[in-house]
């Protein structure tokens, strides 16, 4: 059975000694380490890199240069990916990085796909210990939610501290946790509660939960979720005044401005440097790209025939050096061209090409790049 790991990073590394024990013609692949890469057929493709907008694009140029009878995909993705990829199941890694390569030999290794069969042979031979499911969705929504749940016990945790702060009593086993410790050694084991102790320092670390509950989030929000983004590590590169709500699970890039009193809604995209204007609604469904201008009082919609509960709810996008004047609405499901002028006041209802100057109620066109 010849088999390549791409991917030899803290699941990659373990998951290939473990294959190369029991599959001596196994080899492995990463950046600048393992193995030449040279191309040769493989039975068995297994892909352990951090999924990115490319992921699919990526594995299946993997597939077509080794040309395997089945993709194995231990990442971590959105739900839906694995199918998209001929040939591909899903099994997804579980364990704590520090001693990953024992968790790997002790968890249940679920494969979901249609393929899980074959797969389930491959990883049992190896000393696994298999579970096998129909679909890659299932196994793809059980590691999300596995880290969602793990981050809501998190986040909660950090709750707990700061109401013991607030009214001077300990967080720690003297109180809360003990008061929980006692209360599971009395109930049974499906209601037993988490013990996390948490520090003085208000951010869930690594780069799984967090990252991963996004891409849930993405998929399916839900306010639970949005609490679990508000810990993520590292400093914003973006400047928000005065009071503004931005959801957490909203992208902002480097350099953007934003005025008093905005919004900015559940997974909305913001690129870099883009200056958006106080008292701004942009609700989930916008896009925004890099060097837009979005001037004060602009709304954005996202629900064509409001209230219908996400049913007829459409994308919008404004590309890249957009310029939105004050007080203007953009009717959702459009697209404001590169380096367009939409007059203040405008109610935009209707695509807008690159380079031109729209206004009025409904927004028409003025003039073309040349002025005309």
């Amino acid at each position: 059975m010849r088999s390549i790991v791409i991917g030899l990073g803290e699941t990659g590394q373990p998951l290939y000694e473990i294959l190369k024990g029991a599959y001596p013609e196994t080899y492995g692949y990463d950046k600048g380490h393992g193995d030449c890469l040279t191309k040769c057929d493989f039975d068995i493709l297994n892909i352990c890199i951090p999924y990115s907008k490319d992921f699919i694009e990526i594995v299946t140029r993997y597939a077509d240069f080794f040309n395997p009878e089945i993709t194995i995909i231990h990442s971590t993705v959105p739900i839906g990916t694995t199918s998209q990829i001929p040939n591909a199941v899903h099994s997804p890694i579980r364990g704590q990085h520090s001693r990953m390569k024992s968790d790997l030999q002790n968890y249940v290794k679920w494969v979901g796909g249609e393929l899980s069969d074959f797969a389930s042979e491959y990883l049992r031979d190896a000393g696994f210990k298999v579970m096998a499911v129909a679909t890659s969705e299932q196994t793809e929504a059980m590691k999300l939610l596995c880290l969602a749940k793990y981050g809501k016990d998190i986040a909660f945790a950090f709750y707990c501290a700061d109401i013991a702060k607030h009214y001077s009593f300990d967080f720690g086993y003297a109180d809360i946790l003990e008061w929980d410790g006692e209360y599971n050694q009395h109930v049974e084991e499906r209601l037993k509660r988490p013990i996390i102790s948490v520090g003085d320092e208000r951010v869930i670390g690594g780069h799984c939960v967090v990252q991963n509950t996004k891409i849930l989030n993405e998929q399916h929000p839900n306010p639970m979720l949005t609490e679990i983004l508000k810990y993520e590590k590292g400093d914003k590169n973006y400047k928000a005044w005065g009071i503004c709500n931005i959801y957490p699970s909203a992208v902002i890039g480097d350099g953007t401005n934003i005025g008093w009193f905005s919004e900015i809604g559940n997974n909305v995209k913001i690129g870099s440097n883009c200056r958006i204007g106080a008292f701004a609604y942009i609700p989930e469904g916008v896009t925004i790209e890099d060097n837009c201008f979005i001037a004060p009082k602009c709304t954005f919609t996202n629900d064509k025939y409001p209230p219908s509960g996400k049913k007829d709810w459409l994308p919008t996008l404004v590309k890249r050096g957009a310029r939105i004047g004050a007080g203007s609405t953009i009717i959702c499901g459009v697209t404001i061209g590169e380096n367009t002028l939409v007059g203040a006041g405008s109610v935009v209802t209707k695509d807008i090409p690159d380079y031109e100057v729209w206004a009025g109620v409904p927004a028409t066109f003025m003039r073309g790049k040349n002025g005309n």
